[in-house]
């Protein structure tokens, strides 16, 4: 029964606890506690196991949507019925090393244990220490996960992880404040960049001869973060990227939106300005990935010229109508938002420059709704306002007017956006066929192979 005791122990340093689960005994001090919730905020764990019912941010069921269906965020409170009360530190190990719960139940990299994978010993006891013993448990059950076959056979995880999974440590976990060494391990490990800046190939492994070249995430695009001057960010400054991580808003550049809206409000917004800065400086050194240039901002004319020159439509408001209607107040008619930067401009945004329209579409059918120290960035969301169609010519003009492109957007490029089906790998998208299609082979070989031997014993 030692080993299930739970105790409090009042010493001269301070308050420490010891906590034991199952014959593993953990020890740890306030200030272990205390730098695990550092590292849950930099690892921005509340995204994907928040409780949307009452917003804990650890006790799960947060919906994941991804390629293979819909992934329930678990919940990591010490709860022993739920959660991970019942997690030895070793078990805890094995789950963001290997991806594989006790009981050999295999984790799908929705959960980004390939980049947690190399986080230093020292930063997953600290992590575990905080989960253990400064999360209150709460006895929450989540919806199972239940993805269409083959992805249900977990155990196909194995084979996923023989090809793609590289647990070798990263080395900087204790490098200089700062440093570019300490950048490096952040964004390889607790800040996991690569999860949706990294290309993926066709069976969803992350292909890191592009490392942080862009990726999809989604109905989203998560573009290139390398130093190239055209299709990445080789214009921004360390200072500029820091801004960006801290507000989620860059003057002229970018504003953040989607997923990386939830880091910044959750997760980079929180961290210290010399992580920060480590991370800045560690992307501003990597070596240049070219793409698809973003195209130049328009040439800005007023709304109310434009009205009048765009034809093709005959039912329904014109893009630059719908423009004048929505959008023209905040951002102005001539899209450059307002002199103090409260309202950003259009013109220069990455999202209305880029030659992919995701994150633009995107933007304006769910919005904009992110706190930070920075204060309250809003924006409205058009989806429920807005049918298919006047999304299409909305963003049709925003793109054309004020970033540059010639490209006409059209209904069913929005519809497949917003349905997330605008990339991903074709081996996903047709695994289940593919499968049923093997089985069925498989089943037919059999039924040959028995009629024949049947046969050969008859003569």
């Amino acid at each position: 029964m030692k080993h299930l005791l739970v105790c409090a122990l009042l010493s001269a340093a301070g308050l420490s606890w010891c906590v034991s689960a199952f014959s593993a005994q953990l020890e740890a001090s306030p200030t272990l506690v205390k730098r695990g919730e550092y590292l849950a905020i930099a690892g921005d764990c509340s995204a994907c196991h928040r409780n949307p019912a009452d917003n804990n941010p650890y006790s799960g069921g947060v919906a994941i949507e991804s390629p293979m269906g819909l992934i329930y965020g678990s919940n990591i409170t010490p709860s022993k019925q739920f959660g991970i009360g019942n997690y030895r530190f070793d078990d805890f190990k094995t789950v963001m090393r290997e991806g594989r719960a006790p009981g050999g139940h295999y984790l799908y990299p929705a959960m980004p244990y390939t980049s947690f994978a190399g986080m230093s010993d020292d930063d997953l006891l600290a992590l575990y220490s905080w989960l253990m013993l400064g999360v209150a448990p709460d006895d929450h059950p989540v919806p199972e996960t239940r993805l269409p076959f083959p992805f249900s056979f977990r155990p196909v995880m194995a084979f996923w992880n023989a090809l793609f999974l590289d647990n070798s440590p990263v080395t900087g976990g204790d490098a200089a404040s700062g440093s570019v060494e300490r950048g490096e391990y952040l964004v390889k490990t607790l800040t996991h960049c690569s999860t949706c800046h990294t290309p993926r190939n066709s069976m969803m492994g992350e292909e890191n001869d592009r490392f942080l070249s862009g990726g999809k995430v989604g109905s989203w695009t998560a573009p290139n973060i390398t130093p190239d001057p055209q299709a990445g960010i080789g214009n921004w400054s360390e200072a500029e990227l820091v801004t960006y991580m801290r507000s989620g808003t860059l003057h002229g550049k970018a504003v953040a939106g989607g997923e990386m809206g939830t880091a910044v409000q959750n997760s980079f917004s929180q961290m210290q300005e010399s992580d920060l800065q480590a991370i800045a400086r560690y992307i501003r050194q990597l070596p240049a990935i070219s793409g698809p240039p973003r195209h130049r901002s328009g040439n800005n004319r007023p709304v109310a010229v434009l009205a009048d020159v765009e034809t093709g439509i005959h039912h329904g408001m014109t893009g630059a109508r719908l423009y004048n209607g929505a959008c023209a107040s905040c951002h102005a008619s001539d899209g450059r938002g307002t002199s103090d930067g409260f309202y950003p401009p259009l013109a220069g945004s990455s999202a209305v420059t880029s030659p992919d329209p995701s994150n633009l579409i995107m933007t304006m059918a769910e919005g904009i709704d992110r706190h930070t120290a920075a204060g309250h960035a809003f924006m409205p969301e058009f989806k429920t306002q807005l049918t298919t169609e006047e999304l299409a010519r909305l963003a049709s003009y925003v793109s054309q007017t004020f970033g540059g492109t010639t490209t006409t957007i059209t209904p069913e490029v929005v519809e497949q956006t917003l349905k997330g089906e605008g990339g991903g790998s074709w081996l996903i998208r047709y695994a289940r066929a593919l499968s049923w299609a093997g089985i069925g082979v498989v089943i037919l070989l059999g039924l040959w192979s028995t009629i024949a031997w049947r046969r050969r014993h008859r003569k």
